[in-house]
């Protein structure tokens, strides 16, 4: 069996050169990506790799500089650029290429600047084809029963569009654009768990945030997706079990921290869900400085800014 390694897993999920570090690298990287614009805005909002920008057929309210590798939307209200990303996605979910989305949720997601101004709102199905930061919330459930905590861990429908029969956080959702994250958990935790919203509410602890990328889309294709993720727990009290209320869960199954720790190693969850993991084994001191030596790369690995930039003359 292979050894945990904390390190290992966040490589993973995240591969993305460093251009501080590796300069080269990461020129050479984003040859494969143009950068998603929006007229009047001096900062990117997201990479979008090359496969999936070729197969967009696309309207006068974009412009392509193919030296500057920009993809710039030029229409300048809120509601404009919305109606433009509403009409992009649909069309691109209609004609199927296979570096398209799959499947138009007409589910609202915010789109912000690096400064955090909302500037239009994303069907869900736009994350990771324009690679813009999504905000998502996540909750480890867990019981304690005097013998020791136990995590309820949920599989993965067979029939979800992405990454289906793999394990997950206990509970998991996109954070919509007119929700609070913690509306999210309530609403998702309801919805995935059959538990009341009352318990959930009263039973819910925040705890803290992470953020990282990666360079494939949801679907395993070449992309790119900037996340973060608000974090929170709940203590499944006694006589309080998670049972599916929709097609997104499979079964819930009681698993140990060791357990936990097996699965991660042997790729049997859904593989960015480790940084969820990672940052509860750091929260409650099951990972620390003494026995983990990569404590501070993991550390950083799980916070980084999505502080996105143009690279000149790739």
């Amino acid at each position: 069996m292979k050894p945990f390694s904390g390190l290992a897993l966040l490589k993973i999920v995240d591969s993305w050169p460093n251009f501080l570090r590796e300069p080269a690298a990461y020129r050479c990287w984003m040859k494969n990506y143009y950068y998603f614009m929006i007229e009047g805005y001096p900062k990117p909002f997201g990479y979008m790799h090359t496969s999936i920008l070729d197969g967009l057929n696309l309207s006068s309210s974009w412009q392509i500089d193919k030296k500057r590798r920009t993809l710039t939307m030029v229409r300048g209200t809120f509601q404009e650029r919305t109606q433009v990303m509403r009409e992009t996605l649909l069309q691109a979910v209609t004609e199927g290429q296979t570096t398209s989305p799959r499947k138009f949720y007409d589910e609202a997601l915010r789109v912000v600047s690096c400064e955090g101004k909302h500037v239009l709102d994303m069907d869900r199905s736009g994350l990771d084809t324009f690679g813009v930061t999504s905000f998502s919330a996540h909750m480890i459930g867990f019981v304690n029963d005097g013998n020791g905590i136990k995590y309820w861990v949920p599989k993965r429908s067979s029939t979800k569009p992405t990454v289906p029969n793999k394990l997950d956080s206990t509970v998991a959702g996109v954070i919509r654009s007119d929700e609070k994250p913690f509306d999210c958990i309530v609403r998702k935790t309801v919805a995935e768990t059959s538990v009341p919203a009352e318990y959930v509410k009263a039973n819910t602890i925040s705890c803290g945030a992470i953020s990282y990328q990666m360079s494939i889309t949801s679907t395993g294709n070449p992309g790119c997706q900037h996340i973060t993720s608000y974090l929170y727990e709940m203590e499944f009290k006694e006589g309080v079990v998670p049972r599916p209320e929709n097609d997104e869960v499979d079964a819930f199954t009681l698993m140990t921290r060791e357990d936990i720790m097996i699965a991660l190693t042997n790729g049997d969850f859904v593989a960015n869900r480790a940084m969820v993991w990672l940052a509860h084994f750091i929260r409650h001191g099951i990972l620390t400085p003494e026995n983990e030596p990569d404590f501070l790369k993991i550390n950083q690995g799980l916070n980084k800014e999505h502080d996105m930039f143009i690279v000149e003359d790739l």
